[in-house]
């Protein structure tokens, strides 16, 4: 039952976002129930379940055959001020966070448009500018989400939807008060001047221009959320509504979580080839499940050449070969978490250089001294522990669960980066590390920050590569960043 309400939890949780925010307003159509597995990675039956309990919240029109249809008005003025006001202070560090992600992820997907494409996006919001507020800024989030759809990215383009969602712009922008305050600000010209910018494909010039725009917007929500709280009380702020994001969505199965559980741990060394896993009942044990599904998962494991299952012995951990990667791409499941793979390295490749600049000051004395012994001490790969670190101290709460999320995902591929090449490959990813480390005890604080996005860069370019030798086409697609290029300073 826990695994079916998380599949459930799964779907309907941003769809309830999404039409408490705005973003889906009254007359909006749902994809179809088809459209809504294959985006959320969940069967049809869970689509269904999911429509049945929206409708019954009020939220939405179903009939036969046709597509659901959004009936849900936003609350009167006071309900929705105080739906706001708890999510205050979660709402502006997503402000922030959108501010220092956006421009970098909007810069990178300009090399998968053609300068007409661009064009194209930057006259529509031009001559949209004597039109008001809403319809500027309906277009401008249309011709943004059409750019970052274009990566080939789905992660990307799940991110770039949950950020905006979350900072309630549809509130915002439908609030007189509040554009009147970012028309104070002053600090850009306009939409069309913003826009203007991607025709560039000049990343400073990028985020110059969007940070202005993100540095405005923030001011003046801050100044408008302090008027509300003047206007309808100040609303504690409810920690149960902070900003969330998975990267894993409808990768909830136990037995699939319990088979990539071991391919990360043989992949890390805590199991070695030739050794026997736990026991059966040792397994059930400790992942808190029945037999049973430890079974499914070990017949998964040597399906994709990870184990062999010896009766009346134990399963054993085999070195997987290059068949072994190939019975991975055939296998529907394995092969989408490969891509998914990918693209949470591609992600992480574009979110860790911000995210290091930013932690980078809180990194005092003490926490490089310690990171230096943890490093010292540690037989696993720097990589993990620097970004640890780089959590620990991330000022902005939405790009730590950013980070956290990806890297869950980066956990089962940890195999297919290291394998093929065996020492060889582990040793000069563990060296790149080091000189990030390094870069850090130098007070090299861009250095420090390129360098450990250049570890993620390494990775998938090698497992990238790996991949479509293996036969694995797909993957080409998902391209390795450049990150002098796309980088900057915070």
């Amino acid at each position: 039952m826990r695994e079916r309400q998380t599949l459930f939890e799964s779907v309907f949780q941003p769809l309830e976002e999404q039409i408490l925010s705005g973003r889906l307003g009254v007359g909006s159509r749902l994809e179809s129930i088809n459209e809504l597995s294959a985006r959320y990675g969940v069967g049809t039956r869970t689509v269904r379940e999911v429509l049945r309990a929206l409708k019954e919240k009020g939220y939405i029109r179903t009939e036969e055959r046709k597509a659901a249809v959004v009936v849900y008005r936003q609350a009167e003025a006071g309900m929705a001020a105080r739906s706001v006001l708890e999510r205050r202070a979660s709402i502006l560090q997503v402000y922030r966070t959108a501010g220092v992600l956006e421009p970098l992820l909007l810069a990178f997907c300009t090399r998968f448009c053609s300068e007409e494409e661009l064009r194209r996006m930057a006259a529509e919001i031009a001559r949209l500018a004597r039109k008001n507020p809403e319809q500027r800024g309906r277009a401008c989030s249309a011709c943004l989400h059409a750019l970052v759809e274009r990566s080939h990215n789905p992660l990307l383009s799940d991110l770039f939807a949950s950020l905006e969602i979350y900072t309630r712009i549809p509130f915002f922008r439908g609030r007189e008060r509040f554009v009147e305050l970012v028309a104070e600000q002053n600090g850009f010209g306009s939409l069309g001047w913003v826009m203007e910018a991607l025709l560039t494909r000049d990343t400073g010039e990028i985020a110059a221009r969007f940070g202005a725009l993100f540095r405005c917007i923030t001011a003046a929500a801050e100044k408008y959320l302090d008027e509300m709280a003047r206007e309808f009380g100040d609303t504690p702020e409810d920690p149960a509504k902070a900003y969330c994001w998975t990267a894993e969505r409808g990768r909830d199965h136990y037995y699939m979580q319990i088979t990539r559980d071991l391919i990360d741990k043989i992949g890390m060394g805590e199991y070695a080839a030739g050794t026997f896993l736990p026991t059966e009942a040792k397994l059930a044990e400790e992942y808190g499940v029945c037999i049973a599904t430890v079974r499914k998962a070990l017949a998964m494991l040597n399906e994709l050449g990870f184990g062999q299952t010896v009766a009346a012995t134990g399963t054993k951990v085999t070195v997987q070969d290059q068949r072994a990667v190939m019975r991975v791409i055939k296998n529907k499941t394995f092969k989408q978490d490969t891509l998914r793979y990918l693209s949470g390295l591609q992600l992480m490749a574009l979110a860790i250089q911000p995210a290091a600049l930013l932690a980078y000051d809180a990194m005092d004395g003490a926490a490089r001294r310690r990171l230096g012994r943890e490093l010292r001490a540690s037989a696993g790969i720097p990589l993990e522990l620097l970004l640890q670190c780089v959590m620990e101290f991330q000022p902005l709460e939405p790009l730590r669960t950013i980070l956290k999320e990806t890297n869950k995902l980066l956990h089962w591929g940890y195999y297919f980066a290291f394998y093929s090449e065996g020492p060889a490959s582990a040793e000069l990813l563990t060296q790149k590390s080091l000189d990030a480390f390094d870069c850090l005890q130098k007070n090299d604080k861009q250095g420090f920050a390129n360098t450990l996005a250049g570890c993620y860069c390494h990775i998938l370019a090698f497992v990238r590569g790996h991949m479509v030798r293996c036969g694995l086409a797909e993957a080409a697609k998902i391209v390795t960043p450049d990150m002098l290029a796309v980088g900057g300073q915070c």
